[in-house]
């Protein structure tokens, strides 16, 4: 269906996409948007024979500690990530043993200081 929603798009899934209002940004190839995080968004299936770019950034503070997600809410996303990555090993340079989120999330942050002060 045209609007389905992706994986990892937790709580969701329930949403009526008729009973709420869109507005749709009319772009041109190479134009970027950014959106807040709890704004629901999205762009329908990608009917086209390119892919699809897309970057997704995160800021925290440094002194932030990854917490165990097993047995909270974040636990089926932590495993759909797990699955998605192991299925891909190969291609991200990762052995094919035991792998975790927090090991993901070790592997895909970037520290960035600010020396301006």
């Amino acid at each position: 269906p045209e609007f389905m929603v992706n994986k990892a798009y937790y709580c969701v899934e329930k949403f009526d996409i008729n009973a709420n209002p869109r507005i749709h940004l009319l772009m041109e190839k190479g134009d970027t948007v950014f959106f807040h995080p709890l704004l629901i968004h999205g762009s329908g299936a990608n009917r086209t024979k390119h892919y699809r770019k897309a970057i997704s950034c995160h800021y925290s503070n440094a002194k932030s500690k990854f917490i165990d997600v097993e047995g909270t809410i974040q636990e089926r996303m932590a495993r759909e990530l797990e699955a998605a990555y192991k299925k891909n090993a190969n291609k991200y340079g990762l052995s094919n043993g035991e792998l975790k989120i927090q090991d993901l999330w070790r592997w895909k942050s970037r520290l960035i200081k600010d020396n301006s002060s």
